[in-house]
């Protein structure tokens, strides 16, 4: 019979629901960007009371701010996305610019306005390349574009934070072995313990309290993008004294989009390995799904969902050495009671898993969004399973 293991029974059956509202306040910095800049003339002056909008090109998402009397403005609280960012005043040409902003950023964009009509526009039809020169700190961010394309086995997309400097697969607590063992890749940011990191999926922690390292991670096509920070991270992130990894998770769009897909692994399209018996090693490795979303009231109200399923079977490992010394091998076993290696290929170690994920966002106004994911697990207790 199939067990659920419990620290992976539905992972936080609901993550949050997080509001974020547009005012001096800055909720939901970690997992959102703030953008910024000067409206300047063609002269270097600066364009006071100028009105800057900001529209998502996936959800229509809009949010207005003025400049000060000095041209400077800052929009906060806005999801990682695609934009379009125009600046309108009166006597000027207004102009526009494409802009991508990522999780946790914190961007700056300044605006040169040239003197026009008011039916004048300036398109920048390129995406502008934002700096951030308010951080300190060393980060990466792996886009949605790296988690589609790149290779990664077993889908653990966050093993992508190895491309991220000083980042390695660590060991576990110096000595001991942990007792509770999650399915997912141990980070260590400079050599430090793996149990100093702090990793988060759309702001919530995903540490967990009996092992001390991540629970678990939604779906690889559920992820949007996440940053990788190495040092110098401010105090937002809270106890963190080694890494931080900073996850967030797709959502609908105002069209629909929808995906099928299968990665599969087997024993039969290997490449011959001469240092090992033929018909000593069997892979049979499943990894199937399905994702969908888009808009349940357009400009409104979005849901994505997506679940995933991994069927794995494999048959222990021999080297050369132990396949010629099996007879000897069992041998001894039967002496102290112990049960002897199965016959080679015969038996099949399972691991299998269903992961799904949902997420529903909620627009109330142009400063009141909300938005609730929830990810589940399931993973059956490990059992081996004879095969012909």
């Amino acid at each position: 019979m199939n067990r659920i293991t419990p620290s992976f029974a539905c992972l936080a059956v609901c993550l949050l629901v997080l509001i974020s509202i547009s005012a001096p306040a800055t909720n939901g910095q970690a997992i959102n960007a703030t953008l910024f800049g000067r409206i300047l003339d063609t002269s270097g002056g600066s364009v006071g009371k100028a009105t800057v909008t900001i529209t998502s090109s996936a959800t229509g998402f809009v949010r207005t701010a003025q400049s000060s009397d000095s041209g400077e403005y800052t929009i906060p609280a806005l999801p990682a996305g695609e934009y379009t960012v125009s600046v309108e005043f009166t006597g000027f040409s207004k102009q526009n610019k494409n802009v991508i902003l990522q999780v946790g950023q914190a961007a700056e964009l300044d605006f040169a306005l040239t003197p026009g009509g008011v039916a004048e526009k300036v398109e920048v039809g390129a995406t502008s390349e934002l700096v951030e020169t308010t951080r300190t700190e060393v980060s990466t961010v792996i886009t949605q574009r790296q988690i589609v394309n790149l290779p990664v086995n077993g889908r653990e997309f966050i093993d992508f934070a190895l491309l991220s400097p000083a980042v390695t697969i660590g060991d576990t607590t110096s000595g001991n072995t942990d007792v509770i063992v999650e399915p997912v890749t141990k980070l260590s940011f400079a050599g430090q313990n793996i149990h100093y990191n702090f990793i988060a999926v759309d702001g919530a922690d995903d540490i967990s309290t009996a092992s001390g390292i991540q629970r678990g991670t939604p779906p690889q096509e559920s992820v949007q993008e996440f940053r990788v920070i190495n040092t110098d991270y401010s105090a937002e992130f809270g106890r963190a004294t080694a890494g931080i990894v900073n996850i967030i998770t797709r959502s609908g769009t105002n069209e629909w989009h929808g995906t099928l897909y299968e990665y599969f692994r087997n024993d039969k399209m290997d490449a011959v390995n001469l240092l090992q018996a033929t018909g000593a090693h069997v892979l049979r490795q499943n990894q199937f799904g399905a994702a969908i979303g888009g808009p349940l009231k357009k400009d409104k109200t979005f849901m994505y969902g997506n679940y995933e399923a991994q069927r794995r079977g494999e048959s222990p490992f021999y080297n050369s050495a132990v396949l010629g010394n099996i007879h000897a091998i069992n041998e001894v076993k039967a002496i102290y009671g112990l049960a002897p290696e199965p016959n080679l290929g015969s038996v099949l170690r399972t691991n299998d898993s269903d992961n799904g994920f949902a997420r529903i966002d909620h627009r109330f106004s142009d400063n009141e969004n909300a938005f609730s994911p929830l990810f589940c697990e399931r993973r059956p207790a490990v059992e081996p399973i004879s095969i012909k």
